[in-house]
């Protein structure tokens, strides 16, 4: 039995039109009926990218506040939310992280990091590690900033989806599939991660009466459970993860997060290739936008949006990573249920 395409909906940013970009977002969130799936009275998720300190190429916060608005209207309660982050900066722990929010301007709704504040609270779908606060939400809007990626060559609604629900143990799975490992010269053996460690995965060392032995502490790969709660508690940053796979390795587990996230829930995507940068919002440096505003797609498919979306700047993000497939996460979400890659593009 033959599928029909997704169907992509697409407002062309380069026309020339009479009405201002928020009116004509207003248009798109009206002509793609989305907001169907907004349940009243429900908690609603918005999820973004909050940007990082330094950097001004993230998502303007007035799309996701005009979004916020209309589900209001149609009886939803909204509220923005990420998770938080592998590599240090105020995105590491929640409470930096939300601060970082209000400084960005997403200040006009209620903000959740869904993982707690250490990034260790999760659930698990299919071995997939999420954000705990997500288990019971089911109603998803994901407004993705589509660029470049030094990993997986392009984010955009599937990497917003896989990688930016994952928990931190979500992210060291998919990053390295891995354990985090104390980097022995930085501990100045605290013991905080020994007494945080609900797993017991953590023993001390250097007990033994050995000449100038440092006391310090080695995580247990058979007890631990990959939560990543020890990287944030850590006054150090002793606890670090290893940046061991390959970028196809990465692509495949952030497709596999991604599609186990979308078959349990109800979402709607946004892909906006507005200030296509080569590298993603997590960076702290703004390089040299490598294409010029194209407009904004949009689809209840992840796979067919980014695909579509990666078909209009194909040729400036291969040239900015020409080391790495741009299609690899795409044939592999789809090989993992998270949507189909043939589309037709609607026009608005």
């Amino acid at each position: 039995m033959m599928h029909m395409p997704a169907t992509v909906f697409f407002l062309d940013l380069r026309k020339r039109h009479k009405d201002n970009v928020l009116h004509r977002w207003d248009r798109l969130i009206d002509t793609t009926s989305c907001l169907e799936i907004v349940p009243k009275n429900a908690a609603v998720a918005v999820k973004v990218h909050f940007g990082e300190d330094g950097n001004v190429n993230f998502l303007n916060p007035l799309f996701a506040r005009r979004m916020v608005e209309r589900i209001r209207e149609k009886g939803g309660q909204p509220f923005l939310t990420d998770t938080t982050t592998l590599y240090g900066g105020r995105r590491f722990r929640a409470n930096t992280h939300l601060e970082l929010a209000r400084d960005h301007g997403f200040d006009f709704a209620p903000v959740i990091i869904a993982d707690g504040m250490l990034g260790d609270e999760f659930y698990e779908v299919n071995g997939s590690k999420f954000g705990r606060a997500y288990r019971t939400v089911e109603v998803f809007f994901f407004l993705s900033h589509f660029k470049g990626h030094m990993v997986t060559s392009f984010g955009g609604a599937l990497k917003n989806i896989g990688m930016g629900c994952g928990s931190k143990g979500g992210k060291l799975d998919m990053h390295a599939h891995s354990r985090p490992n104390v980097e022995q010269e930085r501990c100045n053996f605290c013991l905080r991660c020994f007494e945080y460690c609900a797993y017991q995965a953590i023993e001390k060392q250097g007990f033994e009466p050995v000449e100038k032995q440092k006391r310090t502490v080695r995580i247990l790969g058979g007890k631990c459970v990959g939560c990543g709660g020890c990287m944030a508690v850590c006054p150090e940053r002793a606890i670090r993860n290893t940046w061991a796979s390959s970028p196809a390795d990465v692509c495949q587990r952030m497709a596999k997060h991604a599609a186990d996230f979308y078959r349990t829930k109800k979402s709607f995507c946004f892909n906006f290739l507005i200030r296509i940068a080569p590298e993603c919002d997590c960076f702290h440096t703004n390089e040299p936008l490598i294409a010029p505003d194209v407009g904004i797609l949009a689809s209840s498919d992840p796979v067919a949006l980014d695909q579509a979306s990666l078909d209009l700047v194909r040729e400036p993000i291969v040239k900015a990573h020409p080391d790495l497939e741009p299609d690899e996460q795409l044939i592999a979400a789809e090989r993992f249920g998270g949507g189909e890659r043939k589309y037709e593009i609607k026009n608005i």
